[in-house]
């Protein structure tokens, strides 16, 4: 999707006028930029089908969590009504597990919404591209045979000079992704460092206040049911 949409910021109406200014024969070029601006647009509207179809599945997930949370908090309380604590305390472990998805399950659905907009607004964009470009059809083509006219003028200004700084830039912008991506390999294996030192620790603190946290909704459901608060006993 990602891919996808970079591809269609790049259809944009300067550079169609950019590339028919240079064109031999515009009256050939144009039809061939219609067609492809069509096609674009229809896989638009088919990477658009796709997102919408992802975020109804992330929603239908999200929401299938929210009913586990539900279920298994009744289910912990009818086992305390009957007397069995154990039982109790494996529905509030399921219980538990589901609420720490929830949030996971909240990031996708809000990632699905996203891409789906953004996918909305593409086809939107692409649609109103090939319908302004059939459009001025006549006038780019005008101002296309205008540029052919002052084409040696162009090159004499631009020449062999102007492709030499475009390569010096081009070199220049890749010795500066090479840095950056150093530095980024750098900070990611400092931060896996430090973060394996302190994974055993965090495991053993996060099993005592796992089993804490089910006491406590034990012993509150207990309490609920003999319509008292832990705080009053």
């Amino acid at each position: 999707m990602v891919g996808f949409l970079k591809r269609v910021r790049r259809i944009t109406m300067a550079k169609i006028n950019a590339f028919l200014d240079g064109a031999e024969n515009p009256d050939e070029v144009l039809p061939m930029l219609l067609k492809e601006l069509r096609e674009e647009h229809q896989r638009a509207i088919a990477a658009e089908a796709t997102a919408v179809a992802a975020q109804k599945r992330r929603q239908q997930e999200y929401d299938e969590i929210r009913e586990d949370i539900a279920k298994w908090g009744g289910r912990a309380e009818l086992a305390v009504r009957d007397g069995d604590e154990e039982l109790a305390r494996t529905a509030l472990e399921h219980q538990l597990s589901a609420e720490q998805r929830l949030d996971a399950g909240k990031k996708s659905l809000d990632t699905a919404v996203d891409a789906a907009e953004r996918a909305r607004q593409a086809r939107e964009s692409l649609g109103n591209k090939a319908a302004a470009l059939e459009a001025k059809r006549y006038e780019i083509l005008a101002r296309a045979q205008a540029a052919e006219k002052q084409e040696s003028v162009q090159k004499a200004l631009a020449g062999v000079e102007a492709d030499s700084r475009a390569s010096l830039l081009e070199a220049v912008s890749r010795m500066e992704e090479k840095a950056l991506g150093t530095e980024a390999k750098a900070t990611a294996y400092n931060r896996l460092a430090a973060g394996m030192a302190k994974a055993d620790l965090e495991d053993k603190f996060r099993e005592l206040e796992r089993k804490q946290n089910i006491e406590e909704r034990l012993e509150g459901l207990k309490a609920k049911l003999r319509g008292t608060s832990p705080s009053e006993e």
